[in-house]
């Protein structure tokens, strides 16, 4: 996605006119319009800073690369080479989408209910498109129901490596993180209304003795 587009959805996202969004974020109109008509491109420190003005931040995305599979026996499926998270409320929405696999006549699946999520995230994963799936399937929601999946086995065997990687052991240390205050931890994290933790002082030079024939060091 372009800087233009972005900044163009953004500002359509919400509602906002282009004299409106100019004032907002100290740009000229006519700057924003070069910007939404590919004419000019913006630094990412600009970009930033009128994305900031509309609540929306530049952030970093893992990309997911798909491929897709023609086993024998069953409809052709796409398979992905990791897991992604989806934010709520979009992953406890509720999908409107035929069963195509049991022919039910269900056409409405809640993803906060679990029975109904897992239906859905079997509908998906073997009809799916991949933009249906990035859209829907939380990565962590669907760890917790793959081995309850009904799944054909060159399906399942397709996901294993994303569930695998998704799923490596790691440890953290949550007591320290909790009762240790160390501000290098997240130093470029920001919460909004709230300024980043000041970088601990330098430690103290050592003393002296009182019989140390060495000059005094300078101070500048």
């Amino acid at each position: 996605m372009d800087r233009s587009f972005l900044l163009w959805r953004a500002r359509r996202a919400r509602g906002l006119t282009q004299a409106e969004l100019a004032a907002r974020s100290g740009t000229s109109q006519a700057t924003l319009s070069a910007y939404e008509r590919g004419l000019k491109s913006p630094s990412l420190k600009v970009a930033s800073r009128i994305l900031a003005a509309m609540d929306h931040e530049l952030t970093l995305r893992t990309r997911v690369d798909w491929v897709e599979h023609h086993p024998k026996g069953i409809v052709k499926f796409w398979a992905p080479s990791m897991l992604w998270a989806v934010e709520p409320p979009t992953c406890l929405v509720t999908v409107h989408m035929p069963d195509q696999i049991r022919n039910t006549g269900m056409s409405h699946w809640n993803l906060r209910d679990r029975e109904e999520r897992r239906g859905a995230y079997e509908q998906l994963i073997r009809r799916g498109l991949p933009q249906q799936m990035i859209r829907w399937i939380d990565g962590g929601l669907l760890i917790d129901l793959w081995d309850e999946l009904d799944l054909p086995d060159p399906v399942r065997e397709a996901w294993e490596p994303a569930i695998r990687l998704a799923t490596l052991p790691l440890e953290v240390d949550g007591l320290r993180f909790f009762f240790s205050e160390n501000p290098d931890v997240a130093s470029t994290a920001r919460a909004q209304g709230y300024e980043p933790l000041p970088k601990s002082p330098p430690p103290p030079p050592p003393r002296r003795s009182r019989f140390d024939p060495r000059p005094p060091l300078s101070s500048s």
